[in-house]
Order: C-alpha cells, then sequence, then structure tokens
C-alpha cells in the first residue's frame, strides 16, 4: 500500500507541475495536467481505503437487515476524471486548430465532434452509474439491478470464486484475477464481476454466510 501511496503522490506532483508550467500557454492544456493531480489524488485515496475496508468485518449483529451494493465511488470519479481529459483535448482541436473549409477539414472536424460528444457520452453514463443499485441482498435473496428476486430457497452454492485472465503474454507471468459472486439458482449457472463494487471480495463473502445463515434459523426453506 505505501509503494502505491508514495508511486500516486509523485505522479500527481509531476502533473500539477506541469499544469502550472503550461498555464502561460493554454488553460485548456494546463486543465487536463490538473485533472491527471486530481486522478492521482483519487488512487492515493482508494488505495488508503482499500486498506482500511480490509479490516471491517461483518456479523450478525453488525449487519443490517438489508445490504445495498453499488458501484465504487472511486472507480466513477477516476472514470468521469480520464474521460474528463479527453473531451477536454477533443475541445482544445475543435476551438484552436484552424481549417479552410473542404472536404478534408469537415471530414476532421466531423471525427473530433464524435470523438467530443463520445466522452461527453460516457462521462453522463458514468454519473448515472454513482446512484445504481446492483445487488440488493437480504433475509429474502439476492436482487441483481431491477430482475426479480432470486430467493435463498432456490440459491445453491453461493460464494466468491476467482479467475485468472490467460493471455498469451501471461502464461508464464502474472495472471491478473478477477472476483466473481457465484451461485446457482433452480441450476442456472449465474455469475457477476464484483471487482468495481464498493465491496470487498471478503466483506460480501461474510455477507453471503449471514445471510444464508439467517434464512435457515428463520425455517423458512
Amino acid at each position: 500500500m505505501k509503494f502505491g501511496i508514495i508511486f500516486y503522490a509523485i505522479l500527481g506532483i509531476l502533473a500539477f507541475l506541469l499544469g502550472v508550467y503550461l498555464l502561460q500557454y493554454s488553460i485548456l492544456i494546463s486543465l487536463i495536467f490538473f485533472i491527471g493531480t486530481f486522478i492521482n489524488g483519487v488512487f492515493i485515496h482508494r488505495e488508503y481505503s482499500i486498506h482500511k475496508s480490509e479490516k471491517i468485518e461483518y456479523n450478525e449483529n453488525t449487519l443490517p437487515e438489508e445490504v445495498i451494493i453499488k458501484y465504487s465511488r472511486s472507480g466513477r470519479i477516476i472514470a468521469i476524471a480520464t474521460y474528463s481529459i479527453f473531451m477536454i483535448l477533443g475541445s482544445f482541436f475543435l476551438l484552436y486548430l484552424k481549417f479552410k473549409l473542404n472536404g478534408t477539414a469537415i471530414f476532421i472536424l466531423i471525427i473530433l465532434s464524435a470523438f467530443t460528444g463520445y466522452f461527453i457520452f460516457k462521462i453522463i453514463i458514468e454519473i448515472k452509474k454513482i446512484s445504481q443499485i446492483i445487488i440488493s441482498i437480504n433475509e429474502k435473496g439476492i436482487q441483481i439491478k431491477n430482475n426479480p428476486t432470486y430467493l435463498w430457497n432456490h440459491i445453491q452454492l453461493e460464494k466468491i470464486i476467482v479467475k485468472r485472465v490467460v493471455t498469451r503474454e501471461s502464461k508464464h507471468d502474472y495472471q491478473p484475477e478477477i472476483n466473481y459472486l457465484y451461485f446457482f439458482h433452480n441450476n442456472e449457472k449465474i455469475e457477476i464481476n464484483i471487482d468495481d463494487f464498493d465491496i470487498t471480495d471478503y466483506q460480501l463473502s461474510q455477507v453471503l454466510k449471514i445471510f444464508r445463515t439467517r434464512y435457515n434459523n428463520s425455517g423458512s426453506f
């Protein structure tokens, strides 16, 4: 964790200094580096939060009647800031490049407009994701987005599994790991990638065990 924080802090300082230097040439370009500084600050906060949340454990007394899981807020902020950089780049070229109106220039303007518009659209999507509920878990079962609830009496083998991404380049090197919420519902296998959510895989594993125990103790099965 310390190495990650130091690394992002150095990048953030460099980006800030470049932003200050470029103010004399272009506010839009310097703004890109200031956003880069902000992104590194969010990464630092995220590293610290992940380390801190790993120590949080749930038990029967502390777990609420329902657990709501959303997308990671810091992940959305990083995505929005990153897309903003590309949006600013597109705007910069649209505003400051001077074209003679001909077929080539019109084509380039259309491409730049589409490029800028695409990242504006991506920003809007990420903003909507902030308040979106992805998973809801309670004594009745597990609900994914707005779909009908998967009831506990029809759920089997609920757990967190890890899959490794294997490519030609990673066969003999580091293989990225992806965590999934995994269970069977009426013999149908359900898998949901949980790496971009506001809960750790360990915490979600605890939540599943506690709600399964609550359901079993309720005598509803």
